[in-house]
């Protein structure tokens, strides 16, 4: 290989390849310490992310077990226990929860098998409603929905976790539930310590909490004190999603905690799941209340939707 090349040229060339070999190694060597030093982006990413995720966890469950000494709870018989006949029901509810257009929703768009007749058939019985001296288009239709028709026509979801919730809120003694028009009631004696209630789609807890005791926690409540009809129950919690129900349950909890109750070993979960039905079948249940009401302020005829078959008529 080096038969024509003296040997000060081989040398030379030797001395030069062991320094390529030299240099070549310095440059691995080099390179391996930066990726030591400096991760791929993605792994730091990664690293950052659990990280932030235990800690959060670890904040979470500290703060958790101090709001759950600290979350004091009314003390429901200084308040007058708020009478629920169904017959008073609807007023009530318009009030309370403060949701007008809820609770007289506009026509809802149903399943398309049942289009064509219950939209013939609402349109024969509002033609029986009008005044027939009204030709001014000023007369409208709207539903007055009881908690019931809600929960029917509510998502599979929705259904989902009333169930659950209503099922732990009975899963201990003496507790005992009862349905209004507007909402679902759970007492212990004569005192209301929480209440299910549907506002537009959305399921809600009302529990018999202080609210300015849930400020700067993980449970993101709404405070109903204001409102005379919601003094035992003030705080409002709406329910999004698998989270906030156990945050709901750990609320009951607490509250039942005060009452010294008991889970009852023996009962077993029951499924309170409830098929869709469409307006009209709700109608005929006495689910739905169906109003004649002005389209505008200046048109203040308000006519009720029949109950007795002799068409209530009112004017506003």
């Amino acid at each position: 290989m080096f038969g024509g090349l003296s040997n000060g040229a081989i040398t030379a060339f030797l001395i030069t390849l062991s320094v390529l070999m030299a240099l070549l190694l310095v440059f691995f060597a080099l390179e391996l310490a930066k990726d030591k030093a400096n991760p791929p982006e993605e792994e730091q990413a990664e690293e950052q992310e659990q990280s932030s995720c235990s800690q959060e966890q670890g904040n979470s469950e500290d703060s958790s077990s101090q709001r759950v000494e600290v979350l004091p709870v009314y003390t429901i018989q200084s308040y007058e226990v708020v009478d629920e006949d169904v017959s008073d029901c609807p007023s009530q509810t318009v009030e309370e929860l403060q949701e007008p257009v809820q609770q007289a929703e506009t026509i809802e768009t149903q399943p398309q098998e049942q289009d064509d007749t219950t939209a013939q058939a609402l349109k024969k019985g509002i033609a029986t409603l009008l005044p027939v001296e009204d030709e001014t288009g000023e007369m409208g239709v709207r539903y007055d929905r009881s908690f019931t028709a809600k929960l029917i026509q509510s998502d599979d979801q929705v259904k989902e976790w009333y169930s659950e919730i209503k099922n732990h809120l009975l899963s201990y003694k003496k507790v005992r539930a009862r349905i209004s028009w507007g909402r679902e009631s759970f007492r212990i004696g004569k005192d209301c310590f929480a209440r299910l209630v549907i506002k537009g789609k959305t399921l809600c807890v009302m529990l018999a909490i202080i609210p300015m005791s849930c400020n700067d926690t993980k449970y993101k409540i709404e405070d109903l004190a204001d409102l005379p009809s919601c003094k035992d129950t003030p705080c409002l919690y709406r329910i999004k999603s698998n989270r906030r129900v156990t945050y709901a349950k750990e609320l009951i909890d607490i509250i039942l905690e005060e009452y010294d109750a008991q889970l009852a070993s023996s009962r077993e979960a029951v499924d309170y799941y409830l098929p869709y039905e469409g307006t009209l079948d709700l109608i005929k249940r006495g689910l739905i209340k169906r109003r004649i009401v002005a389209k505008s302020k200046d048109f203040l005829t308000h006519v009720n939707s029949p109950t007795d078959g002799d068409g209530g008529v009112g004017v506003a």
